[in-house]
This record gives structure tokens, sequence and C-alpha cells, in this order.
């Protein structure tokens, strides 16, 4: 995922939440950065990409208890001395988690709309 010419298909939202990412047999913790309904970036603090292929990730949005795991393919990767960061498309979830991202998205893109709207009218 990159430079200007980008078209994503989906919204995207910040996301601050843990995120576990499993490769190889290998899990780690990661931090979400955004998501959007078809995929998600986050930061692990390992310099180490994750492993050419997919990977399975599994979370839980906030204000909600439900899990979502999905499958996923790693698009890019930016590493750092002390992290990782990755872009990935999900290739395989469930509707019903589908929707529950959707709706998450909607949420704070409502959220973020009122408050600009609210601070040009208060400026």
């Amino acid at each position: 995922m990159s430079g200007a010419g980008e078209r994503r298909r989906f919204l995207r939202a910040p996301l601050q939440i843990f995120i576990n990412e499993k490769t190889g047999g290998q899990l780690k913790l990661a931090r979400g950065l955004d998501i959007g309904e078809g995929g998600l970036k986050y930061l692990t603090p390992s310099s180490e990409p994750p492993a050419a292929g997919d990977v399975v990730i599994e979370f839980s949005l906030p204000g909600t208890e439900k899990a979502i795991r999905a499958r996923a393919r790693v698009t890019s990767t930016s590493e750092s001395r002390h992290t990782c960061q990755t872009s990935v498309v999900f290739t395989a979830i469930r509707g019903s988690d589908a929707r529950v991202i959707r709706d998450y998205v909607i949420s704070r893109k409502r959220a973020e709309l009122f408050e600009a709207i609210r601070n040009q009218h208060l400026s």
C-alpha cells in the first residue's frame, strides 16, 4: 500500500488496540494503527517482518467483546530499528465480522466529522 495514486476500496479509521498475529506457528503481539473492512495496518515491536504469505489476525474492536479472527495476506511492510509496520488485506473473514468492522469505521468517521464541524463552528 503505497503512493499518492493508491485507491482503497474501503474507508479506514484509526485503531488503538492489541492484535495477535499468527504466522508460521509463531504468535506475535501487535498494536493496531488503522482498520477498514478489507484489511488493517499494525505495528509489532520487532524489526522482523512476518513471513511471506498468509497470517492469521485475531482482535476485538473497542466497545465489543466479540473476537474477530481473519486470514490475511501481507501487502506491505516497513521495518525500522525496533519495529515493523505491516499492512494486510483480509482474504478470509466471516461476513458478520466484516459488518462489525464496517460499523466501527462508520461510527469513527461520523465522530471525526461531527468533531470537525463542531470545531469549525466554535472557531
